[in-house]
């Protein structure tokens, strides 16, 4: 069933850039939030170092990580031609994600797009010195939503089998391997940035890796900024090229053994790392199998499609996805439910 309202993908939000003199409208709305500043951060595609630094100088007191990183965003402290100018939409974006789905409809409604914007387009600033033309871009999201308790409640599921997923790749390597988890996912960094690969951004990728000196530091940096529930792959393709067991060999504990002699479960069995990414890529795949959708265009209200075509759907979890998570989203769908001639397009999905 579809819906409309102020949480549909918050597309109907003001996209007006906001600067450091909104500093004050922006705080007084979220200062109630200064205990989630850190995924608020994160949410607002904040440079990792930038948050190290925030948390290192504030001594605690979240009050002022907040606040700094409110400046810091508003200044534009971050790869804004990437991710977008500040603006309220992704303020509704950010309180979302640090738990408040009520506020950011409550701003939302306070700040609804403004007379004449096409909701299911989005603006973007032409690049070079002095450039303030707007160019249109179509969505890669359907200008609906889908209203479907059981269906969030799965895509809840699937993410957190893959941060337990990552928390059993943490306790399977000893850290006599974090050199070699380095070198590996350094030279695969097209895994990790996909289309927007350039010699800077390698460079700087490779910067942020070089500075990590333990293992839960180096799995937490790909989960936080360069995996998803979707974009798996840098973590499972790792996983198969380094793996720290050998298939042939004995077991050594009873806790090794998913079955006893008798076929019967061992309660003592403990998951490890290649089996719990195996489990979640058939999860993600019977996912795909019952929530991708071939349709005619029309049916979801997108006019930008080519004549003549039906487009593909796929339900995701959330609204603020851009068109490097949809290179990555496609990239993760099994071959045989994939129609490549097909334009892809999103559908979030709300619980209530």
């Amino acid at each position: 069933m579809a819906t409309k309202g102020p949480s549909e993908a918050f597309v109907s939000v003001c996209d007006r850039e906001l600067g450091i003199d909104d500093f004050y409208d922006v705080y007084d709305k979220i200062e109630s939030l200064s205990a989630r500043w850190k995924p608020i951060a994160i949410s607002l595609h904040m440079k990792l170092d930038t948050i190290s630094k925030i948390r290192a100088n504030a001594n605690g007191d979240t009050t002022a990580c907040l606040q700094e990183v409110l400046e810091c965003w508003l200044k534009k402290d971050y790869d804004y031609e990437r991710h977008g100018v500040p603006c309220w939409r992704r303020v509704c974006v950010a309180v979302k994600k640090g738990g408040d789905s009520a506020l950011a409809d409550e701003i939302a409604q306070e700040h609804p797009v403004t007379e004449g914007t096409t909701p299911h387009t989005r603006t973007t600033r032409a690049r070079g010195a002095g450039s303030t033309a707007s160019i249109p871009t179509p969505s890669i999201y359907v200008p609906k939503t889908i209203t479907n308790f059981e269906l969030h409640r799965e895509l809840s599921e699937i993410q957190e089998q893959f941060a337990e997923a990552v928390q059993k790749t943490i306790k399977y390597y000893p850290k006599e391997w974090l050199p070699d988890l380095i070198e590996y996912i350094t030279a695969h960094i097209t895994t990790l940035l996909g289309p927007e690969h350039t010699p800077d951004k390698a460079q700087a990728v490779r910067k942020e890796f070089k500075n990590i000196t333990t293992i839960a530091d180096f799995f937490g940096l790909l989960q936080d900024k360069y995996t998803s529930w979707f974009k798996h792959e840098p973590l499972t393709n790792l996983i198969v090229e380094n793996d720290t067991t050998c298939p042939y060999q004995d077991y050594e504990n009873e806790s090794d053994k998913e079955y006893n002699e008798d076929r019967t479960p061992n309660l003592y069995y403990v998951e490890k790392a290649p089996t719990s990414w195996y489990r979640y890529k058939e999860r993600l795949h019977s996912y795909f199998k019952k929530c991708i959708t071939v349709a005619d265009p029309a049916s979801y209200g997108i006019t930008d499609a080519p004549p003549g075509k039906q487009i593909i759907v796929v339900n995701v979890d959330r609204g603020d996805y851009n068109e490097n998570d949809r290179h990555f989203l496609r990239k993760a769908i099994p071959r045989e439910l994939d129609r490549p001639d097909l334009t892809l397009y999103l559908c979030q999905v709300l619980s209530n």
